[in-house]
């Protein structure tokens, strides 16, 4: 990497080698993945200036460059193009002081067209082998030229300037194997990792197809409760938005969190909803909303909602507005657990008195356990088993205390619990991922420790998901297509779509591991394998399906998604919003070798005295906290976040409400060792209530 190089002194006189030679062109393919030209930089320090070197060198956010000739140029980020490229070529530099060299790539793409979204060589490579840091340089709908450089003629700053985005790798990664066999060359694992993780259509193409030129606008209606520094998912709505080029509109009721100053830069207009906001809402809602947005007075390009009772009233309301949605009566079946329930030919019940659930379950004879939920419901909140006619009073006091006062009632069934994430375009599925949502203290039977004495403490709210299932692959290959036809059959065409099921008759059950340190799935051991194998052939597992919400995964599922697959499903819930179908079918392309490794969500809930029926949150950020104290399995962690502030009123957990205060996304290439590293991280978590 001698071919070209240039020497960087900065105002500590420390001086850098930059060397690169010819570039590398890694093609695309027939599937559409765009072909990128790359530059592999490396950095040294150079202990002994060349005697022809005599810089005068300035201070502050600025460098000197000299090509080992006699003249000498000063860079800085105008020169460089971006400040977010100088900023990257300034941590290559401190990195190279520390360690002595180092290598750094620039991307630049060969497809003439818009980028997909500006921030997608980081959100593909954040987590790729031996990263240290990767930056975007690119602006929203930024557009690139396509034709490969002569980069052994160009600049160092040119090269920055032609590159949509750089990657900084770790030291260590430097002294292995490499393509080359050069000292300093990238090696071998990240190469594969580079070309596994960014094989999809990141620069779209001009024509027909593709809509990404033009800024849009979108219309959100309702706002998650938290705001981002709690956890809530609408700083995934923020992010994906500034990437790819969408001004946001929010419709919400005044004295939001959206309010304060800190997140008026997150969108371009708050449209305070008036007396007529409602949940769930009233049959004027939407035309509430139509008139509201009509008096901004702007072009919108899309209106979407992603709380459930919303969803029908907003797709009425697009209706009117003439704009992009899915039928307002597929939404208000889908989110009626009540009536989703009957679309899939089970017996259910709906009611809104324990006297009428037990009237129905003494005249049907039903056997017993049964499952009680709102028909309306958020986070698995009173959602409870009950094992006898006793235990129905309690559970629908519990169900009274959510936001919806209507209940249905149906056969508990039995089966391992997934998570069933499917992206949808024009009744196409382009993609489909499932995992474990593990075993909850409402499946467990009332034996011993691990009963349960109230209804709220027999809940269903999670424990840990872990991606990707390790069901057998025809019980993954029947949900896929099981669920995928339910969606159809319910009318949608296009939407991210997040499904809660089970495994009716499943071949597999969970069980604790001989040490007892892990539960994980095993085959089942009643009437042994040959009874097992007899009962599959006669009744074969099938999906149960227990609510389908029409929209990207809550509980920071989108995150750990993003990780494993490297698909953020509200980038492309909002390309569907603004019926961008060429970024939605680019955005939904996983990694090419599909889950990069066992991701497990550790979801963390509040404990407290039992005396209180509210605590007061009394601990600092719990989760910096772990990881300081507990380097060994901060390695396994790469997304992570601490719900609850300090002061905060957290309800008791036997509330039955939510009460997560931390996540974190535990990662290993064995499902084993990410399931034992999980459990740890759960059992040190330090914190206390007041």
């Amino acid at each position: 990497m001698t071919d070209k190089e240039v020497i960087i002194v900065r105002g500590d006189c420390v001086a850098v080698g930059c060397g690169w030679s010819a570039s590398r062109i890694i093609k695309g393919d027939s599937t559409g993945n765009t072909a990128s030209q790359v530059v592999d930089l490396l950095f040294t320090v150079k202990h002994k200036l060349p005697s022809h070197t005599n810089l005068q060198v300035q201070v502050g956010d600025m460098v000197w460059l000299t090509d080992g000739n006699d003249e000498s140029q000063s860079a800085d980020a105008e020169a460089f193009g971006s400040q977010e490229a100088f900023q990257f070529f300034l941590t290559c530099l401190r990195a190279t002081e520390s360690t002595g060299n180092r290598v750094a790539r620039l991307i630049i793409p060969l497809q003439k067209g818009t980028i997909v979204r500006s921030d997608i060589i980081p959100l593909r490579l954040k987590d790729a082998f031996a990263v240290d840091e990767v930056v975007s340089f690119s602006t929203p709908l930024q557009s690139f030229p396509g034709a490969p450089l002569p980069v052994e003629t160009l600049s160092l700053p040119e090269l920055f300037r032609a590159s949509a985005g750089g990657i900084l790798l770790q030291h260590s990664a430097t002294g292995g194997e490499s393509t080359t066999g050069k000292p300093g060359a990238v090696p071998q694992a990240f190469e594969a990792d580079f070309e596994n993780k960014m094989s999809l259509p990141w620069v779209i193409a001009p024509g027909p197809a593709a809509t990404t030129t033009t800024r849009k606008r979108l219309v959100v209606v309702g706002c998650s409760y938290r705001d981002p520094s709690s956890g809530g998912w609408m700083a995934y709505v923020f992010s994906a938005a500034r990437a790819l080029g969408i001004d946001l509109v929010i419709v919400e009721k005044p004295g939001c969190w959206l309010e304060r100053p800190e997140f008026a830069h997150s969108y371009e207009a708050l449209l305070p909803a008036g007396p007529w906001w409602s949940n769930p809402p009233s049959d004027d809602m939407a035309g509430h909303i139509v008139a509201l947005v009509r008096s901004y007075g702007k072009r919108v390009d899309g209106i979407v909602a992603f709380l459930e009772p919303l969803l029908a009233t907003v797709s009425r309301a697009a209706a009117q507005l003439g704009l992009p949605r899915q039928p307002a009566e597929s939404y208000a079946v889908a989110t009626d657990k009540y009536r989703l329930g009957v679309s899939e030919g089970r017996r259910a019940f709906r009611g809104a008195t324990a006297e009428e659930a037990l009237r129905f379950a003494a005249a049907e004879n039903l056997a017993y356990p049964l499952i009680l939920k709102p028909r309306l419901g958020l986070n698995s909140e009173g959602v409870v088993r009950v094992n006898g006619a006793e235990e129905i009073r309690p559970a629908v006091d519990l169900i009274r205390k959510t936001f919806c006062k209507t209940f249905t009632m149906e056969r508990y069934c039995e089966g391992p619990e997934v998570d069933v994430n499917v992206v949808l375009l024009d009744g196409e599925v382009l993609f489909c991922e499932i995992a474990d949502d593990f075993p909850k203290p409402g499946d467990c039977n009332d034996d011993g420790d691990k009963g349960a004495s109230t209804a709220a403490q027999r809940n269903f709210l999670e424990t840990y998901i872990v991606y990707p299932s390790a069901l057998p692959p025809p019980e993954l290959e029947m949900l896929r297509e099981s669920i995928s036809a339910t969606i159809r059959r319910l009318g949608f065409s296009s939407g991210v779509m997040h499904v809660e099921a089970r495994v009716d008759r499943s071949s597999v059950e969970y069980r604790s591991s001989a040490r007892g340190i892990i539960t994980d799935l095993a085959p089942r051991e009643e009437g042994g394998a040959a009874a097992t194998a007899a009962a599959a052939a006669s009744e074969p597992p099938a999906a149960w399906v227990l609510e389908i919400n029409p929209r990207p995964p809550g509980l920071t599922a989108s995150r750990i998604v993003e990780s494993v697959y490297g698909i953020d499903y509200f980038g492309v819930a909002l390309a569907l919003a603004v019926d961008d179908g060429a970024r939605v079918r680019a955005l939904s392309r996983p990694f090419l070798g599909g889950a990069q490794h066992t991701g497990v969500m550790a979801l963390v809930r509040a404990d407290f005295d039992e005396a209180r029926e509210e605590g007061i949150f009394d601990s600092d950020d719990i989760c910096e906290e772990l990881l300081a104290r507990r380097p060994d399995l901060a390695r396994h962690i790469n997304r992570y976040g601490c719900l609850a502030k300090r002061g905060q009123k957290i309800p008791h957990p036997s509330s039955g409400a939510n009460t997560f205060i931390a996540y974190f996304n535990v990662f290993s290439n064995s499902r084993r060792e990410a399931l034992e590293i999980a459990a740890e991280v759960k059992k040190e978590v330090r914190y206390s209530f007041r």
